[in-house]
């Protein structure tokens, strides 16, 4: 990375994602930077927004921003910081932290400074969904309900077992709608179902969803799962675990610029973990990209098939 002496390196920190213990590793890049004679500037957020608000203020003097939150505050970030020469860290901070993983970001907080001075720069591709920015994944009916009522229910820190009771009542009492979806101007679904859009292939506990997905080629990835019982939902689940979706035919992936979602009954989307809008959808990959540091190609191997 770049090492502009007049610029500053940025820590913002949300104090509400993930669990409390990772205070802990809070105080170790804290120490990590002191001792790396790397001053860090800390922000810590105070509410929803406030992430992008406040970096939008230090772009200018910033040489890099790193992000000490759950992938909600990473993308917060992102849209005060896309179209800017400022590149970003993620780190493991929240419950997923499905773009840490998906750039291989280790958890050491020594490590996540070394990445900061010496890791590569790299562009990410940024998405829009009626307006709004986004950079990781949309899920459009059973999924954003299952996050609709997390939030509704939310209180603190959140860990996967906060997940549970959502998923196992949406699971039961989920209605599947009906989608009409229109990818690039050709109607290439209309039926019942639910769908995820991604620009990372990961998704919570490791599926790989939109499997094929990369974060850098200028498209999103469509994933459409035919499906009007809950027993057919488990079917795909089992498939998807496997990572052979794609070749189902009832499963639709296709990789496209713009999207249309109408459904028969509004129905709610999570948009990088977070609740988002209710259909209709309009979705498009953003003119503006992001700039995100990664560590060396060398230190983001990975020999275990599920990371």
């Amino acid at each position: 990375m770049s090492t502009d002496s007049a610029k500053r390196v940025y820590l913002v920190v949300n104090p509400h994602s993930g669990y409390g213990g990772h205070l802990h590793s809070l105080n170790g890049i804290r120490q990590a930077a002191r001792a790396a004679d790397m001053p860090l500037v800390e922000y810590t957020t105070r509410g929803p927004e406030d992430a992008t608000r406040y970096v939008r203020t230090i772009a200018r003097s910033a040489r890099a921003v790193v992000v000490w939150g759950g992938d909600g505050t990473v993308n917060e970030v992102a849209a005060g910081l896309a179209g800017s020469d400022v590149p970003i860290l993620p780190c493991p901070a929240g419950t997923e932290n499905l773009l840490a993983k998906e750039l291989r970001v280790p958890g050491d907080p020594y490590k996540i400074v070394q990445v900061v001075r010496a890791g590569r720069v790299v562009d990410c591709d940024m998405g829009l969904i009626n307006g709004r920015s986004f950079m990781l994944i949309i899920g459009v009916g059973f999924d954003g309900e299952v996050v609709r009522r997390l939030a509704a229910g939310r209180t603190g820190h959140i860990s996967h077992l906060s997940y549970f009771w959502p998923i196992w009542r949406t699971f039961w009492e989920h209605d599947f709608p009906r989608m009409r979806i229109v990818a690039d101007g050709e109607e290439i679904f209309n039926d019942y179902g639910l769908a995820f859009i991604g620009n990372i292939s990961r998704y919570a506990v490791g599926l790989r969803i939109c499997r094929d997905a990369r974060y850098d080629d200028g498209l999103l990835d469509l994933v459409v799962f035919g499906c009007r019982e809950q027993s057919a939902l488990v079917l795909h689940a089992a498939w998807t675990l496997l990572r052979r979706h794609p070749l189902k035919g009832d499963v639709v992936y296709r990789r496209f610029r713009t999207l249309r979602i109408e459904t028969d009954q509004p129905v709610p989307s999570q948009v990088d973990g977070d609740v988002g809008p209710s259909t209709p959808l309009d979705i498009s990959v953003a003119p503006s990209r992001l700039r995100l540091i990664i560590p060396p190609a060398d230190e983001r191997r990975s020999y275990w098939p599920w990371t």
